[in-house]
């Protein structure tokens, strides 16, 4: 399932994995405001940024994976 989750990552453009790994996958995860200022973006943009990006992932994973998930489970 990792190598799953890297396949489908690997279809984000740089800036939304700059922020699924900034908010998403760090221990001291930052706060919107943080990364809008980091990036020149209001904290509103990062927040539909970091939606859409995870709604690509979620997307990509059920349409290439959704048999083998699917079939692990049971």
């Amino acid at each position: 399932r990792l190598r799953w989750l890297r396949e489908a990552m690997a279809k984000l453009s740089e800036r939304e994995l700059h922020i699924l790994r900034a908010r998403q996958l760090q221990d001291d995860a930052k706060t919107l405001e943080t990364l809008g200022g980091e990036l020149g973006i209001s904290k509103e943009r990062v927040r539909q940024i970091e939606s859409r990006a995870l709604e690509k992932l979620r997307r990509t994973l059920l349409a290439t994976h959704a048999a083998e998930a699917h079939h692990a489970a049971l």
